[in-house]
Parts: C-alpha cells; sequence; structure tokens
C-alpha cells in the first residue's frame, strides 16, 4: 500500500470507464498508487515527480513483467513540463492539485491541455473540505494549500476545462492509520473524480 493510502475503487472505476491506451503521463505518481493499474491498460506511462526517492520507490515496487512500459522523471510540475505539445493520449493525477493555490491549479492545467492529444483523455482528482489530523490529534493544513469548497472547486474545473467534454463526480473518503511519513495519520474529506475527453 502506498503511504498516501489505499487506491479508491471510485478512481479504479474511472480509470476502467475512460478506456485510457496509448502512452500516459502520470503526474505527481510519487510512490506509486494507480501506476500499476495505469501500466497494465497503456502501452506505455511515463511518471513524473518531484521527488526522486518516490519515483525509487515506484520503480522498485513495479512488478518485473511491467518495468519496460514504465518511464520516471523528475519534473516539478509548477513548472512548463519538459514535453512536447500533443505527447500524451492520457494524463493521470491524483492526490495533489488540491495541494496549490489557485493560479498554480491554473498553469497545470494549462500544461495538461497542451501536452494532451486531441481526443486525448483524462481522469484527475481534487480532493475538498479536507481534515487531516497527526498522530497526537492536531489539524494539519499545509502550506499554500488552497483549502478549496466543493462547489468553487467544481466551477474551477468547469470554467478551466471549457476544451474538454467533462464529467465531475463527488465522492467522500476517510482513510486512517496512514504512514506517519505522509505528514499526518488520518485525512477525510470529499474529492472529485473529473475526468473526460479533450475536443
Amino acid at each position: 500500500m502506498s503511504k498516501w493510502g489505499i487506491e479508491e475503487r471510485e478512481t479504479i472505476d474511472k480509470i476502467n470507464e475512460i478506456g485510457f491506451s496509448g502512452n500516459i503521463l502520470n503526474i505527481a505518481a510519487g510512490d506509486g498508487r494507480f501506476n500499476d493499474k495505469l501500466l497494465e491498460i497503456s502501452d506505455s506511462v511515463t511518471a513524473i515527480d518531484i521527488d526522486e526517492n518516490e519515483l525509487k520507490i515506484l520503480k522498485d515496487n513495479c512488478p518485473n513483467d511491467l518495468k519496460n512500459k514504465l518511464h520516471i522523471k523528475v519534473v516539478d510540475i509548477t513548472k512548463t513540463l519538459p514535453f512536447e505539445e500533443s505527447s500524451f493520449d492520457g494524463i493521470f493525477c491524483t492526490g495533489t492539485l488540491h495541494l496549490f493555490d489557485e493560479i498554480v491549479v491554473k498553469n497545470i492545467l494549462k500544461e495538461i491541455k497542451r501536452v494532451l492529444k486531441p481526443s486525448g483523455k483524462i481522469v484527475l482528482d481534487f480532493a475538498t473540505d479536507i481534515k487531516r489530523i497527526d498522530d497526537k490529534g492536531n489539524n494539519i493544513v499545509f502550506e499554500g494549500e488552497g483549502n478549496y469548497n466543493t462547489e468553487d472547486s467544481i466551477n474551477l474545473f468547469r470554467n478551466e476545462l471549457t476544451d474538454f467534454s467533462l464529467n465531475i463526480e463527488k465522492s467522500t473518503f476517510k482513510e486512517e492509520d496512514l504512514d506517519i511519513s505522509a505528514g499526518y495519520k488520518q485525512i477525510a474529506g470529499n474529492f472529485l473524480i473529473i475526468s473526460g475527453t479533450k475536443d
């Protein structure tokens, strides 16, 4: 299991439903939660993250029969992505976008649109109304985090992804007894699953 928690069933279902194929970009892949699933259904996965150690864990945990389809690269997603326009057939990003303020989220979405091929597919998630608790019972808020509510977040994605046939679904989550290296032991809130096809 990833230190960031379990693979939510709703996200797995959305991956299956969207029909990812071809070359997939896994943005902020971390230690690999969902990455093996993406490898199973695609020709290749490029997993990017700012943390080289997380990518090493991802690679080490990747099943041997899938490693030939895996490419890893250290990337700061708040900057211009180091890929040409229309490089990927699909883009996947979970557990990350909500950590940034709205201006940064909009810039990341602009880059997602740039590197995604026409008719390319996305599956993103976006946590809202988050509550994190550390092992001493303290509420944890990450510096610079957007602290988004659900309705404003839905509007953000609808406004920024107008060139997609878009589907946004809301779900809830609660996880306990997480590895403290994540920075907290418990987390709960809502999350949006944003999926669609680029026009």
